[in-house]
């Protein structure tokens, strides 16, 4: 099976799952208060995706890192990532990068 029919599996399994979230909501219109605590619920589902299962795959390497961007712009559907999350990741992929930099004796050694 591709990446391209992976994601149309997964795209296909989720629709389910949003489109009963979706009946839920409208089941629920024009009660405010009953919307905020499904907008609530859904936020803390993205967050606990995110710090969960997404942040531990990002890629260490810059170029592994720009790849997996370069791919998420073609496909679109860039998810939401809060701004001083990105700055750990940006700051955590310059450190690494510059660990690399400061040691290149050691990898033309082995």
């Amino acid at each position: 099976m591709t990446a391209a029919e992976k994601n149309l599996d997964l795209s296909q399994n989720l629709e389910s799952l949003l489109q009963d979230i979706l009946a839920i909501a409208a089941e629920h219109e024009g009660k405010g208060e009953t919307q905020l605590v499904i907008l609530r619920e859904i936020e803390q589902l993205h967050r606990k995706i995110c710090e969960q299962y997404f942040y531990p795959t990002l890629p260490e390497r810059r170029r592994d890192l720009y790849n997996l961007l370069r791919d998420m712009e073609e496909e679109g559907g860039w998810p939401y990532i809060a701004r001083p999350k990105l700055k750990f990741i940006m700051k955590a992929l310059m450190d690494a990068e510059s660990e690399k930099l400061e040691q290149p004796e050691l990898e033309q050694d082995i």
